[in-house]
């Protein structure tokens, strides 16, 4: 009787020390339950990540750029772009004296279209008449 109380005090104190080992292995967890809760849950939180991040980069790579260069996300209008240079009034003074500079230039045309109307060619066909076109240039 001896020996078998021997043997199921070894068997207790082994479960013990290995309950003990158990447990610091598992390290905040309480039990090994708790653990395979918190490695469910940790999956499931990855997964979607991952799944997030591949819609994200599906999305970068549709606003790609012919250049390569990626579109801003909050990308303005035309018109409120022109809007906010009407507001900046150092971005104003320089884009009109750029335009000025372009017409002292002649870089920027004036007119567009057409062509130049010219008068039809009067040449004289006598001595008188040459006379008289004399006349009318010294008076007018």
């Amino acid at each position: 009787m001896d020996n078998l109380t021997e043997n199921e005090r070894v068997a207790a104190d082994t479960a013990e020390a290995e309950k003990g080992q158990a447990a610091a292995a598992l390290g905040k967890f309480k039990d090994v339950q708790t653990l395979m809760k918190a490695y469910s849950d940790l999956e499931a939180e990855f997964t979607r990540r991952c799944q997030r991040l591949k819609e994200l980069e599906e999305g970068n790579k549709a606003k790609q750029l012919p250049d390569g260069a990626v579109a801003s996300p909050s990308r303005k209008t035309e018109e409120e772009r022109i809007a906010d240079a009407l507001k900046d009034e150092k971005l104003r003074d320089a884009v009109i004296g750029d335009y000025l500079k372009g017409l002292a230039e002649n870089k920027v045309p004036l007119t567009s279209g057409g062509g130049a109307v010219t008068a039809p060619k009067n040449t004289p066909k006598s001595v008188k008449e040459a006379g008289k076109l004399a006349q009318q240039f010294l008076k007018g």
